[in-house]
């Protein structure tokens, strides 16, 4: 049992000063007093943007542990997770087809990986999938007729494209196979966005439930995308590092679509339902947008929460103190690394990743309102990455 301390999250000052601390009651306790974080009722804090706690953890809660997971995501990247130059220099008649299912997103990495192809001075081919089994199928039968020296396919499920796979395989053509978490279904190589990298980011998003609580939640709730299965995987890993962490923590799972029209409403009126909630985590961070004034004029005192790949609009959120914390992602780094796969496959010195948590760090930082008015112009995990890819390939 512990008390409920709120406050409206407003302002990175407001933040700072009462550490999103106001009062109430949530569970029946008595609201004229405390007890320290040796059990019984305990004071429900959130930490402050800077990271510190006016109370907690509560007895048996490992707070030292997911607060350390969180701060080792929220320092900046010094250096590229690849440091070994290629051994051959690229030819400018290198060709690598790229799988773009023309989504928004999918937009964003192919204008990354242009980027980068033009820093390799290789020649990309960006080849429309679209999403639906037969367009994914028709454009893979003209990629077998490119027979292009690699293909990146970027969340695009190779159940879909199964034939032309084991013909490209079979003509020698390496792929790389990221944003997808079945690699291993089809003897490909686990690549970022996966089935490890979702792990990890499933034991992220439990930290962060019990670190942004100061160890003193224990009622939280994961708002869940059914149609992405990374999102199952990491509710997965979430219930089991939040087990490890807070044994006698409590996570409900919602469902909400990624093509809800309005997923902050659905977080209102699920916090409005369960006003015993501590604090909510998602793999969306987009489901935060405007989330804060629609909770505000709701009464909401509990809609504090921690999403994954955030938006600029969250970014800016957080930078005005509209939101607890996020975590953001740098699409470019993410595609340098993936074309950077492509090339050592190709010339055979690809090594498979192996620290998934390092692999993680390198593209992504856990921002709060301490941190985030860096990247109000957008998200760089590493400021010095092109020059030093270019290194790498001899450019």
């Amino acid at each position: 049992m512990h008390r409920r301390t709120t406050a409206a999250l407003r302002t990175t000052a407001l933040l700072a000063a009462v550490s999103l601390l106001a009062a109430g009651c949530s569970s029946g306790g008595d609201a004229g007093s405390t007890d320290s974080a040796s059990g019984g009722d305990v004071e429900l804090t959130y930490q402050s943007p800077e990271g510190e706690c006016a109370s907690g953890p509560r007895d048996g809660v490992d707070y030292d542990t997911a607060d350390a997971l969180i701060k080792s995501f929220q320092q900046p990247s010094e250096g590229l997770l690849q440091t070994e130059k290629l051994p051959q220099p690229l030819g400018p008649d290198t060709t690598i087809a790229f799988l773009n299912n023309d989504t928004a997103v999918a937009g964003i990495m192919y204008a990354a990986i242009q980027k980068a192809a033009a820093d390799a001075g290789i020649n990309l081919v960006n080849v429309s999938t679209g999403t639906d089994a037969q367009s994914i199928n028709s454009a893979l039968n003209s990629v077998v007729e490119l027979d292009p020296d690699a293909v990146i396919s970027v969340a695009i499920d190779a159940t879909f494209y199964q034939d032309q796979l084991k013909q490209l395989e079979a003509n020698g053509v390496p792929i790389v196979y990221s944003s997808q978490p079945n690699a291993d279904d089809f003897g490909l190589d686990d690549s970022l966005g996966g089935y490890n990298g979702s792990l990890v980011n499933g034991k992220v998003l439990a930290a962060g439930a019990v670190a942004f609580t100061c160890g003193t939640g224990d009622d939280f709730v994961f708002y869940n995308i059914p149609e992405l299965g990374f999102s199952a995987i990491q509710l997965e890993s979430t219930q089991e590092y939040l087990a490890e962490l807070c044994p006698d923590c409590n996570l409900r799972v919602v469902d909400i679509s990624i093509a809800d029209p309005s997923p902050a409403d659905k977080i209102v009126s699920d916090l409005q339902s369960h006003p015993e909630t501590d604090y909510f985590i998602t793999p969306a961070d987009q489901f935060q947008i405007g989330l804060a004034d629609k909770a505000q004029l709701a009464g909401l005192t509990n809609a504090y929460g921690f999403g994954q790949s955030s938006l600029p609009p969250n970014v800016q959120q957080l930078a005005d103190g509209l939101q607890s914390a996020g975590f953001a992602v740098d699409l470019d780094m993410y595609m340098y690394l993936t074309l950077d796969e492509a090339f050592r496959k190709i010339q055979g010195v690809y090594k498979p990743y192996d620290d998934w948590e390092a692999v993680n760090r390198s593209v992504s930082r856990v921002l709060t309102p301490a941190n985030a008015g860096e990247y109000l112009n957008g998200f760089v995990a590493y400021p010095g990455m092109q020059d030093d890819f270019k290194a790498l390939w001899g450019k």
